[in-house]
């Protein structure tokens, strides 16, 4: 029973993931456009805030303490703003490469100004390490409740990740080879998680892990803080995407959604 339970989430957070993505991938055009896909950046935006807040901070915060009961300084408060201020000034490096050559050509070429290779490659990673992380407890789980549980929170967020990774993929510089690649290996990081965790269950426990899990939540929260608020610097999805009623509405709807699913999950 347990085994047909981790083979039915393996399929269904690839099926959600591969939905998540697909818009953006399939829709290049549309999703180049300033104002491409307003909602679905919106929502992403609340579900992403409410994961860095609900979920990844606090979850960093007891790791911590778990490896460092004697310390008691702020360390996940400190990795999330390591994360924060990281791709703040990567984002202000890009933005003053982009008004160099804006001044150089006398105005901009295609749809939206490109980003730079680095940051949804960043992005990436710091997404895709946490969903490796839930596969792996995933993949531990010994009884059907626990599995369902986790699967319910990988689930919650998979999809959205996947749409504002896609998203932001398809506008850098990558070529569309990189840009499916990359893609693909947030994809198959969750599932890939679930068959570690199968295999490799009794190194899934001491203070090595503890601290490795409590570093990467921690810096993952800043990634998400910082995809919900500041990314774009110009144009914000909190503030562009959530200037409507509706565009409100979708971020307050990812926003409440999640929050939700942290009090469901305990």
């Amino acid at each position: 029973m347990l085994v047909e339970i981790k083979w039915f989430a393996v399929a269904a957070i690839l099926l959600v993931a591969l939905a998540g993505g697909y818009w953006p991938l399939a829709r290049r055009h549309m999703a180049r456009q300033p104002g491409g896909f307003p909602l679905g950046q919106a929502f992403a935006a609340g579900v992403f805030l409410a994961l860095a807040l609900f979920m990844m901070f606090p979850a960093a915060l007891h790791l911590f303490a778990v490896a460092f009961p004697a310390i008691h300084y702020p360390l996940a408060a400190l990795g999330a703003l390591m994360a924060f201020l990281g791709l703040l000034l990567l984002e202000h490096r890009h933005a003053e490469e982009e008004d160099a050559a804006r001044e150089a050509t006398g105005g901009t070429v295609g749809e939206v100004e490109l980003s730079s290779p680095e940051f949804p490659i960043i992005m990436t990673v710091m997404i895709a390490i946490p969903s490796f992380l839930l596969g792996a407890a995933l993949g531990v789980g010994d009884s059907p409740g626990s599995v369902i549980m986790i699967l319910v929170a990988i689930l919650a967020h998979k999809g959205t990740a996947a749409f504002a990774l896609a998203l932001n993929l398809v506008r850098s510089t990558l070529s569309p080879g990189l840009v499916y690649g990359v893609f693909a290996l947030f994809v198959v990081a969750t599932p890939l998680g679930i068959g570690v965790g199968e295999e490799i269950e009794e190194h899934l426990l001491g203070p090595g892990v503890i601290l490795a899990k409590a570093v990467i939540l921690s810096l993952a929260s800043g990634t998400f803080l910082y995809l919900a608020t500041v990314h774009g610097l110009r144009h914000s999805a909190m503030i562009r995407s959530c200037a409507t009623h509706k565009g409100f509405a979708a971020f307050i709807f990812g926003l409440a959604l999640t929050a939700l699913a942290r009090a469901f999950l305990g």
